[in-house]
């Protein structure tokens, strides 16, 4: 399901969004199609099927999501690149036409771009940051909102120092002469190129040139993922149990404790082990039953330095993860971590077998189902 919201569902969009910002209404319209489709495989669905609030699902998966894309920050990615090609290519048909973007993607092109100065012919004066990487109407704004006509290229405003006339009797306060000299200063270091072209380049890759996919991942620049999301992604595993550790790793998964918050029927006792009322942590970590099935597999699996870290009840499932990945060393962390994923997504198994299936495993038995998992994927490794 992730695969086709990712690939299909979210790209039929694509050149709409190339175009015109995607409004409102019809956003929220594909996001509950798509949120539907991914949680329960239909075109509706209530809130209590969504484990995991949309917001967190739009995010890069190196920062705690599930990589399906945002649509707003989407559409802006796509709309950069009539900027770019406005640059770089003024043979396009609608060169000089008015382009569909906002003012907020032109913000955020001109943040993004390194401009070199030539003639000056193409560098709009106070709208680009030409100036020690700063634009004009940011350096000083008070000045800015004097101008009549703010589209000027430099070429244009430098030419008999255009831009100072034009202001002329217009600076009336104190704040006005001290951008206005701040601004002049800066100006006295500039010297145009006659006959050579300004050129720009692209901030957030390494060969200069823009791509969608950088200005897509720029817009989320600032954002920590809450757990080290490699220890999922890149564990030899289906893409299916990485998926339930993701959910797991947030404490989403639907145990008796979540189902209680629900308002749902659920158990009032671990039908593992007729301990607490169960939550992930209890389940995966700290129940008898899951530290017998632990103890079997890292014995087998030569990881015998974690087994006396499962003495210890931790105090949450992110944490005990990091600090086993850390012991390990980094040439075993895959292995390590597809057998961490493989033994959740067995205890879980087993717990449903018994509330739903009436059937009962023993914890050798349960790791067995484990190894035998471990055994397929690394057989399924040596035919890729």
């Amino acid at each position: 399901r992730l695969t086709l919201v990712t690939s299909v569902l979210s790209s039929m969009p694509t050149y709409h969004l190339t175009v015109f910002p995607l409004a409102a209404w019809a956003k929220k319209k594909i996001d509950k199609i798509r949120r539907s489709f991914l949680w329960k495989g239909e075109e509706n669905a209530n809130g209590g099927h969504c484990l995991v609030n949309w917001q967190t699902v739009t995010r890069p998966k190196d920062l705690g999501g599930l990589g399906v894309p945002d649509l707003e920050r989407f559409g802006r990615a796509l709309r950069l690149r009539w900027l770019w090609q406005e640059w770089v290519d003024d043979s396009k048909p609608w060169s000089g036409s008015e382009l569909p973007c906002s003012d907020d993607d032109r913000l955020l092109f001109n943040s993004s771009i390194i401009i070199s100065l030539g003639d000056g012919a193409k560098t709009k004066f106070w709208h680009h940051s030409w100036l020690d990487g700063q634009a004009p109407k940011y350096l000083a704004p008070n000045l800015f909102r004097l101008v009549s006509r703010t589209n000027q290229t430099v070429q244009k405003e430098l030419r008999n120092n255009n831009w100072m006339r034009k202001l002329g009797r217009k600076i009336t306060s104190a704040t006005h002469i001290e951008e206005f000299v701040s601004l002049w200063i800066r100006i006295q270091d500039v010297h145009l190129q006659q006959g050579v072209q300004d050129t720009i380049t692209w901030r957030w890759t390494n060969d200069g040139n823009f791509s969608t996919r950088s200005a897509y991942k720029i817009q989320f620049r600032g954002s920590l993922p809450p757990f080290r999301t490699d220890l999922i992604w890149k564990a030899h595993v289906e893409n299916r149990c990485k998926i339930f550790a993701w959910i797991l790793v947030q404490d989403k998964i639907l145990t008796a404790r979540n189902l209680q918050k629900r308002g749902w029927p659920h158990q009032q006792q671990c039908v593992m082990c007729n301990g607490p009322l169960e939550t992930s942590l209890h389940l995966c970590l700290c129940c008898p039953f899951a530290k017998a099935v632990w103890d079997q597999i890292l014995s087998w699996e030569n990881f015998t330095q974690l087994q006396q870290q499962l003495q210890v009840n931790p105090t949450h499932i992110k944490s005990w993860w990091e600090d086993a990945a850390a012991k390990v060393p980094r040439s075993e962390r895959r292995r390590l971590n597809g057998v961490v994923i493989y033994t959740f997504w067995n205890i879980w198994k087993e717990r449903n077998r018994r509330i739903f299936d009436n059937l009962i495993q023993t914890g050798p038995q349960v790791a067995a189902r484990i190894k035998e998992d471990i055994h397929q994927r690394k057989r399924a490794l040596e035919y890729v």
